[in-house]
Protein backbone atom coordinates (compact mmCIF):
# COMPACT_ATOMS: atom_id res chain seq x y z
CA UNK A 1 0.00 0.00 0.00
CA UNK A 2 1.59 3.27 -1.11
CA UNK A 3 0.93 6.58 0.61
CA UNK A 4 2.14 10.06 -0.35
CA UNK A 5 5.02 10.92 1.93
CA UNK A 6 5.77 14.53 2.77
CA UNK A 7 8.83 14.00 4.99
CA UNK A 8 12.01 12.14 4.18
CA UNK A 9 14.72 13.08 6.64
CA UNK A 10 14.94 11.69 10.16
CA UNK A 11 17.04 14.33 11.81
CA UNK A 12 15.44 17.74 11.27
CA UNK A 13 15.47 20.70 13.65
CA UNK A 14 14.14 19.95 17.10
CA UNK A 15 11.69 21.66 19.41
CA UNK A 16 12.76 23.98 22.18
CA UNK A 17 13.13 21.87 25.32
CA UNK A 18 13.59 24.80 27.71
CA UNK A 19 10.02 24.88 29.04
CA UNK A 20 9.52 23.77 32.65
CA UNK A 21 9.74 20.03 33.25
CA UNK A 22 9.08 18.17 36.47
CA UNK A 23 11.84 16.45 38.37
CA UNK A 24 9.76 13.26 38.69
CA UNK A 25 9.10 11.34 35.47
CA UNK A 26 5.61 11.13 34.05
CA UNK A 27 3.94 13.68 36.32
CA UNK A 28 3.23 16.58 33.96
CA UNK A 29 -0.44 16.28 34.83
CA UNK A 30 -2.11 19.60 35.57
CA UNK A 31 -2.28 23.26 34.65
CA UNK A 32 -0.21 24.25 37.64
CA UNK A 33 2.58 21.96 36.46
CA UNK A 34 2.41 22.90 32.78
CA UNK A 35 1.11 26.48 32.45
CA UNK A 36 2.91 27.09 29.15
CA UNK A 37 1.42 23.94 27.63
CA UNK A 38 -2.10 24.94 28.63
CA UNK A 39 -1.63 28.38 27.06
CA UNK A 40 -0.72 26.74 23.75
CA UNK A 41 -3.60 24.27 23.55
CA UNK A 42 -6.20 25.67 21.11
CA UNK A 43 -9.58 24.03 20.70
CA UNK A 44 -10.04 24.94 17.03
CA UNK A 45 -7.87 22.11 15.65
CA UNK A 46 -8.12 18.48 14.56
CA UNK A 47 -8.69 15.92 17.29
CA UNK A 48 -5.84 14.48 19.36
CA UNK A 49 -6.00 10.83 20.46
CA UNK A 50 -3.80 8.90 22.89
CA UNK A 51 -4.40 5.25 22.04
CA UNK A 52 -2.78 3.87 25.21
CA UNK A 53 -3.08 5.76 28.50
CA UNK A 54 -2.55 3.43 31.49
CA UNK A 55 -1.64 6.33 33.80
CA UNK A 56 -5.23 7.45 33.34
CA UNK A 57 -6.28 5.11 36.14
CA UNK A 58 -8.40 7.01 38.66
CA UNK A 59 -10.61 10.09 39.04
CA UNK A 60 -8.72 13.31 38.46
CA UNK A 61 -5.84 11.68 36.58
CA UNK A 62 -7.40 12.78 33.30
CA UNK A 63 -6.48 16.40 34.00
CA UNK A 64 -3.07 15.82 32.40
CA UNK A 65 -4.63 14.83 29.08
CA UNK A 66 -6.97 17.81 29.22
CA UNK A 67 -4.00 20.12 29.77
CA UNK A 68 -2.18 18.52 26.84
CA UNK A 69 -5.09 19.17 24.51
CA UNK A 70 -6.01 15.50 24.12
CA UNK A 71 -9.59 14.87 23.01
CA UNK A 72 -9.77 11.07 23.36
CA UNK A 73 -7.70 8.91 25.71
CA UNK A 74 -7.78 5.11 25.90
CA UNK A 75 -7.09 4.00 29.50
CA UNK A 76 -6.09 0.47 30.43
CA UNK A 77 -9.13 -0.64 32.41
CA UNK A 78 -7.87 -4.20 32.99
CA UNK A 79 -4.81 -6.34 32.19
CA UNK A 80 -4.14 -9.25 34.55
CA UNK A 81 -7.55 -9.22 36.26
CA UNK A 82 -9.79 -12.29 36.16
CA UNK A 83 -13.35 -11.85 34.83
CA UNK A 84 -14.84 -10.89 38.18
CA UNK A 85 -12.12 -8.36 38.91
CA UNK A 86 -12.32 -6.93 35.39
CA UNK A 87 -16.07 -6.47 35.60
CA UNK A 88 -15.63 -4.55 38.85
CA UNK A 89 -13.00 -2.35 37.21
CA UNK A 90 -15.31 -1.60 34.30
CA UNK A 91 -18.07 -0.77 36.77
CA UNK A 92 -15.79 1.62 38.64
CA UNK A 93 -14.88 3.41 35.44
CA UNK A 94 -18.50 3.75 34.37
CA UNK A 95 -19.33 5.27 37.74
CA UNK A 96 -16.42 7.71 37.55
CA UNK A 97 -17.42 8.90 34.10
CA UNK A 98 -21.04 9.33 35.15
CA UNK A 99 -20.00 11.54 38.07
CA UNK A 100 -17.57 13.81 36.21
CA UNK A 101 -18.66 16.69 33.97
CA UNK A 102 -15.32 17.08 32.20
CA UNK A 103 -15.13 13.57 30.74
CA UNK A 104 -17.48 11.33 28.82
CA UNK A 105 -17.61 7.70 27.67
CA UNK A 106 -16.92 7.16 23.98
CA UNK A 107 -18.51 4.03 22.55
CA UNK A 108 -19.80 4.92 19.05
CA UNK A 109 -19.10 7.00 15.94
CA UNK A 110 -21.70 9.48 17.22
CA UNK A 111 -19.62 9.99 20.35
CA UNK A 112 -16.58 10.68 18.17
CA UNK A 113 -18.47 13.67 16.75
CA UNK A 114 -18.45 15.18 20.26
CA UNK A 115 -14.66 15.26 20.50
CA UNK A 116 -12.79 18.55 20.47
CA UNK A 117 -15.52 20.48 22.25
CA UNK A 118 -13.90 20.95 25.63
CA UNK A 119 -14.48 17.57 27.29
CA UNK A 120 -12.17 14.56 27.33
CA UNK A 121 -13.54 11.44 25.71
CA UNK A 122 -12.58 8.08 27.22
CA UNK A 123 -12.83 4.64 25.56
CA UNK A 124 -12.10 1.40 27.44
CA UNK A 125 -9.13 -0.86 26.64
CA UNK A 126 -8.02 -4.22 28.04
CA UNK A 127 -4.28 -4.93 27.71
CA UNK A 128 -4.79 -8.68 27.85
CA UNK A 129 -7.44 -11.33 27.27
CA UNK A 130 -7.14 -12.63 30.84
CA UNK A 131 -10.39 -10.80 31.74
CA UNK A 132 -12.21 -13.21 29.42
CA UNK A 133 -11.04 -16.38 31.11
CA UNK A 134 -12.06 -19.06 28.61
CA UNK A 135 -15.53 -17.63 27.98
CA UNK A 136 -16.07 -15.88 24.64
CA UNK A 137 -19.61 -14.98 25.74
CA UNK A 138 -18.06 -12.37 28.02
CA UNK A 139 -17.01 -10.39 24.96
CA UNK A 140 -20.56 -9.28 24.27
CA UNK A 141 -21.03 -8.33 27.93
CA UNK A 142 -17.85 -6.25 27.91
CA UNK A 143 -18.91 -4.60 24.67
CA UNK A 144 -22.26 -3.63 26.18
CA UNK A 145 -20.35 -2.09 29.09
CA UNK A 146 -18.17 -0.04 26.74
CA UNK A 147 -14.95 -2.00 26.12
CA UNK A 148 -13.85 -1.08 22.61
CA UNK A 149 -10.29 -2.45 22.25
CA UNK A 150 -8.65 -5.61 23.61
CA UNK A 151 -4.98 -6.62 23.39
CA UNK A 152 -4.40 -10.31 22.69
CA UNK A 153 -1.57 -10.98 25.18
CA UNK A 154 0.61 -9.15 27.67
CA UNK A 155 4.20 -10.32 27.12
CA UNK A 156 3.57 -13.98 27.96
CA UNK A 157 1.63 -16.77 26.28
CA UNK A 158 -2.01 -17.16 27.22
CA UNK A 159 -4.98 -19.08 25.80
CA UNK A 160 -4.99 -16.85 22.70
CA UNK A 161 -1.36 -17.07 21.60
CA UNK A 162 2.27 -16.19 22.24
CA UNK A 163 3.57 -13.09 23.98
CA UNK A 164 6.45 -10.93 22.83
CA UNK A 165 8.65 -12.17 25.71
CA UNK A 166 8.10 -15.86 25.02
CA UNK A 167 11.30 -17.70 24.00
CA UNK A 168 9.20 -19.59 21.45
CA UNK A 169 6.00 -18.25 19.95
CA UNK A 170 3.75 -21.16 18.94
CA UNK A 171 1.32 -18.84 17.19
CA UNK A 172 -2.38 -18.11 17.40
CA UNK A 173 -4.48 -20.81 19.06
CA UNK A 174 -7.84 -22.11 17.87
CA UNK A 175 -9.40 -20.19 20.77
CA UNK A 176 -7.55 -17.11 19.58
CA UNK A 177 -8.99 -17.45 16.08
CA UNK A 178 -12.50 -17.77 17.47
CA UNK A 179 -11.86 -14.76 19.71
CA UNK A 180 -10.75 -12.57 16.79
CA UNK A 181 -13.77 -13.60 14.76
CA UNK A 182 -16.09 -12.64 17.60
CA UNK A 183 -14.27 -9.34 18.19
CA UNK A 184 -14.65 -8.54 14.49
CA UNK A 185 -18.38 -9.19 14.70
CA UNK A 186 -18.81 -7.05 17.80
CA UNK A 187 -16.69 -4.12 16.61
CA UNK A 188 -14.00 -4.53 19.28
CA UNK A 189 -10.58 -3.48 17.99
CA UNK A 190 -7.91 -6.21 17.98
CA UNK A 191 -4.73 -4.83 19.59
CA UNK A 192 -1.46 -6.67 18.84
CA UNK A 193 1.00 -4.85 21.13
CA UNK A 194 2.91 -7.00 23.67
CA UNK A 195 2.13 -10.03 21.47
CA UNK A 196 4.58 -12.46 19.83
CA UNK A 197 5.79 -12.00 16.27
CA UNK A 198 4.22 -15.15 14.85
CA UNK A 199 0.98 -14.70 16.78
CA UNK A 200 0.57 -11.13 15.53
CA UNK A 201 1.14 -12.10 11.90
CA UNK A 202 -1.38 -14.94 12.17
CA UNK A 203 -3.86 -12.63 13.95
CA UNK A 204 -3.59 -10.05 11.16
CA UNK A 205 -4.38 -12.78 8.63
CA UNK A 206 -7.22 -14.16 10.75
CA UNK A 207 -8.94 -10.81 11.19
CA UNK A 208 -11.51 -9.71 8.62
CA UNK A 209 -11.01 -6.05 9.56
CA UNK A 210 -7.95 -3.87 10.29
CA UNK A 211 -5.98 -4.51 13.47
CA UNK A 212 -3.61 -2.25 15.42
CA UNK A 213 -0.38 -2.12 17.35
CA UNK A 214 -1.64 0.47 19.81
CA UNK A 215 1.73 1.21 21.46
CA UNK A 216 4.73 -0.38 19.73
CA UNK A 217 7.96 1.06 18.35
CA UNK A 218 10.33 0.03 15.55
CA UNK A 219 12.64 -2.91 16.22
CA UNK A 220 14.98 -1.86 13.41
CA UNK A 221 15.76 1.31 15.38
CA UNK A 222 16.08 -0.46 18.73
CA UNK A 223 16.23 -4.25 18.93
CA UNK A 224 13.86 -5.02 21.80
CA UNK A 225 11.17 -7.74 21.83
CA UNK A 226 8.52 -5.15 22.76
CA UNK A 227 9.22 -3.39 19.47
CA UNK A 228 7.95 -4.71 16.15
CA UNK A 229 9.64 -5.85 12.95
CA UNK A 230 9.35 -4.43 9.47
CA UNK A 231 7.37 -7.53 8.52
CA UNK A 232 4.82 -6.84 11.26
CA UNK A 233 4.61 -3.16 10.33
CA UNK A 234 3.98 -3.91 6.66
CA UNK A 235 1.52 -6.71 7.42
CA UNK A 236 -0.73 -4.59 9.64
CA UNK A 237 -0.58 -1.66 7.21
CA UNK A 238 -1.44 -3.79 4.16
CA UNK A 239 -4.72 -4.70 5.88
CA UNK A 240 -5.51 -1.06 6.70
CA UNK A 241 -4.37 -1.15 10.33
CA UNK A 242 -2.39 1.30 12.46
CA UNK A 243 0.88 1.45 14.39
CA UNK A 244 0.94 3.66 17.47
CA UNK A 245 4.31 4.90 18.76
CA UNK A 246 5.20 4.43 22.42
CA UNK A 247 7.00 7.06 24.53
CA UNK A 248 8.55 4.72 27.11
CA UNK A 249 12.25 5.61 26.91
CA UNK A 250 13.37 1.99 27.37
CA UNK A 251 11.79 1.12 24.01
CA UNK A 252 13.21 4.09 22.11
CA UNK A 253 16.96 3.55 22.35
CA UNK A 254 19.54 1.42 24.12
CA UNK A 255 20.22 4.00 26.80
CA UNK A 256 16.76 4.94 28.01
CA UNK A 257 18.23 7.61 30.28
CA UNK A 258 19.28 9.70 27.29
CA UNK A 259 16.05 9.48 25.30
CA UNK A 260 14.37 12.67 24.18
CA UNK A 261 11.66 13.83 21.81
CA UNK A 262 14.02 13.43 18.87
CA UNK A 263 14.19 9.66 19.48
CA UNK A 264 10.41 9.39 19.50
CA UNK A 265 10.21 11.40 16.28
CA UNK A 266 12.78 9.07 14.69
CA UNK A 267 10.39 6.14 15.21
CA UNK A 268 7.56 8.15 13.66
CA UNK A 269 9.75 9.09 10.69
CA UNK A 270 10.67 5.46 10.09
CA UNK A 271 7.04 4.36 10.15
CA UNK A 272 5.88 7.17 7.90
CA UNK A 273 8.56 6.42 5.32
CA UNK A 274 7.53 2.75 5.34
CA UNK A 275 3.72 2.84 5.50
CA UNK A 276 2.73 6.50 5.11
CA UNK A 277 1.29 9.07 7.53
CA UNK A 278 -2.22 7.65 7.17
CA UNK A 279 -1.37 4.58 9.24
CA UNK A 280 0.75 6.00 12.05
CA UNK A 281 -0.74 7.13 15.34
CA UNK A 282 0.02 7.70 19.03
CA UNK A 283 -0.18 5.35 22.02
CA UNK A 284 2.29 7.02 24.34
CA UNK A 285 1.79 4.63 27.28
CA UNK A 286 2.38 7.12 30.11
CA UNK A 287 2.20 5.21 33.37
CA UNK A 288 3.77 5.61 36.80
CA UNK A 289 3.01 5.39 40.48
CA UNK A 290 3.61 3.26 43.56
CA UNK A 291 1.29 0.53 42.28
CA UNK A 292 4.01 -0.53 39.80
CA UNK A 293 6.08 -3.13 41.69
CA UNK A 294 8.90 -4.17 39.36
CA UNK A 295 10.23 -6.80 41.79
CA UNK A 296 6.82 -8.46 41.81
CA UNK A 297 6.55 -8.18 38.02
CA UNK A 298 9.95 -9.82 37.64
CA UNK A 299 9.03 -12.57 40.10
CA UNK A 300 5.77 -13.41 38.33
CA UNK A 301 7.28 -13.17 34.86
CA UNK A 302 5.32 -10.16 33.65
CA UNK A 303 8.72 -8.57 32.93
CA UNK A 304 12.24 -9.86 33.30
CA UNK A 305 14.90 -7.79 34.99
CA UNK A 306 16.57 -6.98 31.68
CA UNK A 307 13.39 -6.16 29.78
CA UNK A 308 13.56 -2.49 30.80
CA UNK A 309 16.49 -0.21 31.45
CA UNK A 310 17.33 0.31 35.12
CA UNK A 311 15.96 3.82 34.78
CA UNK A 312 12.32 3.64 33.66
CA UNK A 313 11.38 7.04 32.35
CA UNK A 314 10.05 9.03 29.42
CA UNK A 315 11.83 11.31 26.96
CA UNK A 316 13.04 14.30 28.91
CA UNK A 317 11.14 16.83 26.82
CA UNK A 318 7.91 14.86 26.51
CA UNK A 319 7.60 13.51 30.05
CA UNK A 320 3.84 13.35 30.45
CA UNK A 321 0.48 13.87 28.75
CA UNK A 322 0.64 17.63 29.30
CA UNK A 323 3.42 17.74 26.72
CA UNK A 324 1.41 16.52 23.72
CA UNK A 325 1.73 19.93 21.97
CA UNK A 326 5.50 19.44 21.82
CA UNK A 327 4.99 16.38 19.67
CA UNK A 328 2.95 18.38 17.19
CA UNK A 329 5.64 21.08 17.18
CA UNK A 330 8.34 18.46 16.66
CA UNK A 331 6.55 17.01 13.64
CA UNK A 332 6.14 20.48 12.16
CA UNK A 333 9.84 21.20 12.71
CA UNK A 334 10.69 18.06 10.71
CA UNK A 335 8.68 19.28 7.75
CA UNK A 336 5.46 17.31 8.06
CA UNK A 337 2.46 18.77 6.24
CA UNK A 338 -0.41 20.06 8.38
CA UNK A 339 -2.75 17.29 7.25
CA UNK A 340 -0.18 14.61 8.03
CA UNK A 341 0.37 16.00 11.52
CA UNK A 342 -3.39 15.93 12.07
CA UNK A 343 -3.52 12.32 10.86
CA UNK A 344 -0.77 11.15 13.21
CA UNK A 345 -1.99 13.16 16.22
CA UNK A 346 -5.49 11.70 16.13
CA UNK A 347 -7.35 11.59 12.84
CA UNK A 348 -6.08 8.10 11.98
CA UNK A 349 -7.40 6.67 15.25
CA UNK A 350 -10.73 8.45 14.77
CA UNK A 351 -11.06 7.10 11.22
CA UNK A 352 -10.37 3.52 12.29
CA UNK A 353 -12.77 3.73 15.24
CA UNK A 354 -15.53 5.06 12.96
CA UNK A 355 -14.94 2.15 10.60
CA UNK A 356 -14.89 -0.60 13.22
CA UNK A 357 -17.44 0.74 15.71
CA UNK A 358 -20.12 1.44 13.13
Amino acid sequence: MNWPITVHGTHGPQTDATEPLLDSPGYCLCAVMCPNVMDRTPRSRPVVVDGCAPLLSKPGAWEGWVVGGVDLAIPTVATHENPGEALRRVGEWRSWLAEEDGVFHVVSPTDLDRLGKGRLGVAFHFQNTTPLGDDLDLLEAYRELGVRMIQLTYNDRNAVGGGCMDPEDAGLSAFGRDLIGEMNQLGIVVDLSHTGDRTTLEAIEASSVPTVFSHSNVRRLFDHPRNITDQQIRAVAERGGLVGVNAVASFLRTDGIGADLSDLLDHIDYLVEMIGPGQVCLGLDFWSGPEVDFEEWNRTGRWRADDLSEYVDWPRDIAGPGHFPRLREGLAARGYATEDIAAIMGDNWARLFRQLWA
